[in-house]
């Protein structure tokens, strides 16, 4: 082959491997979210639909209970309460999925079904019949309830207390106060009167009877018709908004936003806000990214509540329609009045009051709140929007003070009084992460590295032709000017060779 057809084949295989090859690189992640949206619909007959149903990782429930140590003190003197955390007492959580509702705009409907059962393997020497004591949430309640009625029915309920027994603080077993459930007289005898809406049976628990129940319908998109809202919460209860917020600004207070925090819509960005709404919040929140992580060796964005989503409502004035019953009763930064929502004077908070107001936490004895420790997170894989780690962690009170002159209350300090605080978390292990490193980044480095070396060949076969082009080039240059400026008669033109005989008989014949 001659030197400039080599220079030419050179050329022309080095520009095309470059070219192809850089065009692939850019059209592959083109081609991979197309797949992967198409994976991710949720359909009856989908390969991710039994993923939907159950959640293939477990999810836990570990409680943390606040012993009280100088409950006398309390009731009797209005000591600063002194508490002791007690923890974790672990439950693995069971969710599934069923009555599907499935309708033509690309929303399905569900109810969801929670269970809780202890793991006394996770929870170590703790167990269930450990006796803590805690805040009479009910006696608590009752008093809320009646305090600014008519003072004859305070003396009435006084009486009542009498009746039954009840204390200010009671010392129980861990699993009757949280999710068995505790006999309780006063309460059965209530039921008897106003009837039992709640199904108690007149036994009463934090989370009692809520085990292995629903919490209404939801209507979710399944991302077929697109996946920028993809498991985004359209309806719940029926309603694509909630009733509980009143005053100015309820409209944002009552939006229902976002998923329900185990999956967000796929290709997410440091920019992207992810808005998560349960129904145990009463309310939708949202996360900004904090910052880039690894999860088992996958890329992962974590996200945190920033300090405004819970901020005092009188620095943040978002939160001014979640002051109950009125501006005037507006709580400080991270707490959340849930009367309007449960029915009982409970507030919400972050745990240890973290991030939240500091006069609060002056009056207790007992808190350390800590960004490791008390901080919700959540880390996605931003391609598929799949939640690799999440840690919920909220903190359940009720407000403690002096109802009306209920004798049972004169004494006590106006506190908001901490019983629990609770991290639901999930994460993905190293087998299911191998899975999704496999399906997620493995064809990615796969294409990197064989159109790499492509571009790589291309572009050494480029610099190759080059150098061989100049090399050849002036030996080019130089025949093709001689063959065009020589004039005619500078050479003899041999048509037939001579050999040294016919020279001399030519030379006789001169």
């Amino acid at each position: 082959m001659l030197p400039i057809t080599q220079v030419k084949v050179m050329t022309g295989v080095g520009a095309t491997l470059v070219l192809l090859c850089s065009i692939f690189i850019g059209v592959f992640p083109v081609i991979f979210n197309s797949i992967v949206d198409k994976m991710l619909v949720v359909r009856e007959d989908s390969d991710t639909f039994e993923a939907f149903v159950t959640p293939p990782i477990p999810i836990y429930m570990q409680f943390w209970l606040f012993n009280v140590t100088n409950p006398e003190e309390i009731r009797y003197n209005g000591a600063k309460p002194v508490l002791e955390e007690v923890g974790p007492y672990t439950y693995e959580e069971v969710r599934v999925k069923y009555a599907f509702n499935w309708t033509t705009e690309g929303s399905v409907s569900y109810l969801q079904n929670k269970s809780y059962v202890f793991s006394q393997e996770m929870s170590g020497d703790l167990r269930e019949d450990d006796l803590i004591t805690s805040i009479n949430v009910l006696m608590v309640s009752l008093a809320a309830k009646v305090s600014t009625l008519h003072p004859l029915l305070l003396i009435l309920l006084e009486v009542v207390f009498l009746r039954f027994s009840e204390k200010l603080f009671i010392r129980r077993q861990v699993g009757d106060l949280l999710f068995k459930g505790y006999p309780q007289p006063l309460l059965a005898e209530i039921t008897k009167i106003f009837g039992d809406p709640m199904e108690n049976k007149g036994r009463f628990g934090i989370f009692y009877p809520v085990n292995n129940t629903n919490d209404k319908v939801y209507t979710v998109k399944t991302g077929a018709d697109g996946m920028d809202d993809f498991m985004n919460i359209q309806f719940w209860n029926g309603s694509s908004s909630l009733h509980y917020w009143q005053g100015n600004g309820s409209e944002y207070c009552n939006m229902i936003n976002g998923t329900d925090g185990s999956q967000y819509p796929p290709r997410l960005t440091r920019s992207s806000v992810l808005r998560i709404y349960t129904s145990e919040l009463c309310r939708s929140l949202y996360l900004t990214y904090e910052k880039d992580l690894y999860h088992h060796g996958i890329p992962v964005y974590r996200y945190i509540p920033p300090r405004e989503v819970l901020e005092d409502p009188e620095i943040n004035h978002d939160n001014l329609c979640y002051c109950y019953p009125d501006r005037d009763s507006c709580l400080g930064a991270g707490m959340l009045n849930l009367q309007p929502c449960l029915g009982l004077p409970l507030v919400l908070s972050t745990p240890h009051f973290y991030q939240g107001d500091e006069v609060e936490l002056a009056k207790l004895v007992g808190l350390n709140p800590t960004k490791e420790e008390h901080e919700t997170t959540i880390d996605v894989e931003p391609r598929t929007g799949v939640a690799m780690y999440a840690a919920k962690k909220m903190q359940l009170n009720i407000p403690l003070k002096r109802y009306g002159n209920l004798p049972s209350f004169k004494n006590v300090p106006e506190v908001i009084f901490p019983i629990l605080w609770v991290n639901e978390s999930a994460e993905v292990d190293s087998k299911m992460a191998r899975e999704v490193r496999n399906a997620v980044y493995i064809p990615f480095v796969v294409v990197d590295a064989l159109c790499g070396s492509l571009i790589a060949i291309g572009a050494l076969l480029l610099v190759v032709s080059g150098f061989r082009y100049l090399h050849i080039k002036p030996k080019y240059s130089f025949t093709a000017l001689h063959s065009s400026t020589a004039p005619d008669n500078c050479c003899v033109k041999i048509e037939k060779p001579v050999d040294k005989i016919g020279r001399a008989a030519d030379l006789e014949k001169l």
